[in-house]
């Protein structure tokens, strides 16, 4: 997917790591979230950059996944952002209270904002639920959630379908750039350290090539270092960029990987805190490196947590 956390598959790929390992590897971009889930599961795809959520939700067998998937490697930390539009920030909207109060102030019976999240056992999803709540705001009743797929939420938003999204860099980034939105909050100020990605196979063909996937993991590991190193970081940013990866400017990226800081600064500057954000929130957007890179079940059961206290489960 073109987001900034398909960084160590792009790295493996461009660095050669996948071929040291003996692997005959293709990337191919996807649109979709939904695309994701149903070329693993018909073996279009063998191996893919996936949600977090999408392993345990494909073995609980909901979302709409026909076969389990598994999750083999840990593709970084954070990378995503809640943004709000143009239009409801020069309303005064700069955090969840702010957004709650301007939700109260509209005529009885309106429908609420619309806001979208990429996929419904994304961590985006319970980010933003998060997010909402801790401002006051009766997520289910209060605003509507859409889902759409990441590089379409800018322009949903510049004609004013939604009102605000959550999704991962460098869409948020692209909205203050075109001047239809405003970045109020990454999502590791919500949950800092948040699981992310996961490199993610079907089960049906772990089961028939272990070692294709083992090679698969050391070739990321290795990468995974390459782009925690931030001296490597203008290559990096010199690769994503690419029309046949995320297509955008550099100059974009760069703004990407600062964002964390510059929310940060702008904080302390004003001495203020959004709702469910702390001052001292981390400076780092997105964080990857082989230590970061190993699966966890406590990844998955703190997003099934978040799930059963949405009451998506039971």
């Amino acid at each position: 997917m073109p987001l900034l956390d398909a960084a160590p598959i792009i790295a493996a790929f461009e660095l050669g790591y996948f071929s040291d390992e003996g692997l005959q590897v293709a990337l191919d971009r996807q649109i979709g979230w939904g695309n994701v889930r149903d070329k693993l599961t018909f073996g279009q795809l063998q191996a893919s950059h996936a949600l977090l959520g999408m392993p345990p939700a494909s073995q609980l067998g909901i979302a709409r996944f026909p076969e389990p998937l598994v999750g083999l490697a840990s593709l970084g930390f954070g990378g995503n952002a809640i943004t709000i539009s143009r239009r409801l920030f020069d309303a005064g909207v700069v955090d969840a209270h702010t957004l709650m109060r301007w939700v109260t102030r509209g005529a009885p019976g309106q429908p609420g904002p619309m806001l979208a999240h990429v996929f419904d056992c994304s961590a985006h999803h319970y980010l933003l639920r998060t997010w909402l709540s801790e401002g006051g705001i009766d997520v289910d009743r209060q605003v509507r959630l859409c889902i759409l797929p990441p590089p379409q939420m800018v322009r949903q938003m510049q004609q004013r379908y939604i009102e605000g999204f959550c999704v991962g860099e460098p869409w948020n980034s692209q909205a203050e750039a075109q001047g239809c939105g405003r970045v109020l909050a990454v999502t590791t100020d919500i949950a800092p350290s948040h699981p992310e990605k996961v490199l993610a196979v079907s089960q049906r063909w772990l089961s028939e090539h272990p070692q294709q996937a083992e090679a698969a993991v050391r070739a990321l590991m290795r990468a995974g270092d390459f782009c925690g190193d931030t001296n490597h970081r203008s290559k990096l940013i010199e690769w994503l960029a690419r029309d046949e990866y995320l297509n955008v400017r550099g100059e974009l990226l760069v703004r990407s990987f600062r964002l964390a800081t510059r929310l940060q600064a702008e904080r302390r500057m004003k001495k203020h805190a959004p709702a469910g954000v702390g001052i001292a929130a981390s400076a780092e957007l997105y964080t990857v490196s082989a230590r970061t890179m190993f699966p966890s079940a406590t990844h998955s059961a703190w997003l099934l947590k978040q799930m059963i206290a949405s009451r998506h489960l039971p």
